[in-house]
């Protein structure tokens, strides 16, 4: 496993932040034909679980996403930069 650095500044601005980590070895991510069915489902339970959190037609007034876009505004990114919360959840409305 690589070493994942916090830096002093992520705490400054998030003193109750909280930072998890998956760690994963020898999985097989390849799905034979039977298994078609059973990633269907999960996808489509996983979409419908997703859906509540999108209570708004404009897309930056659900609150998941106004957090999100809070939190990323005190860090320096690229102009234009989403969470990938609001990038899975675009995916889901579309």
């Amino acid at each position: 496993m690589q070493t994942v650095i916090a830096k002093p500044e992520f705490w400054e601005l998030f003193p109750e932040g909280q930072i998890n980590l998956l760690a994963l070895q020898d999985i097989d991510n390849h799905q034979s034909n039977d298994q078609e069915a059973t990633f269907n489902k999960l996808l489509e339970s996983a979409t419908r679980d997703a859906q509540q959190f999108i209570t708004a037609d404009v897309f930056s007034e659900n609150e998941v996403v106004a957090q999100w876009r809070q939190a990323l505004r005190k860090f320096k990114t690229k102009k234009g930069a989403r969470s990938s919360i609001e990038a899975l959840l675009k995916r889901v409305s579309q």
